[in-house]
């Protein structure tokens, strides 16, 4: 069974990686307000992917070794 539960530790654990991953969804969050070029969203969408996925294999491993 799927238990999806919130750890901060490996938020907190990861400091710089966090700030990058709150800045870029605010940023993606937001910038429809102004219409940035194509590639500066391309480049945040992929930035947002690649933390979602980082973050996904940490929480994953931290439940998994419980």
């Amino acid at each position: 069974m799927l238990n999806l539960k919130f750890d901060k530790e490996i938020f907190m654990a990861y400091p710089l990686l966090t700030s990058l991953f709150v800045m870029d969804f605010s940023m993606l969050l937001f910038t429809p307000l102004i219409r940035p070029p194509v590639i500066i969203g391309v480049v945040f969408l992929c930035g947002l992917v690649y933390l979602s996925m980082f973050f996904g294999v940490k929480l994953h491993e931290t439940q998994t070794a419980k």
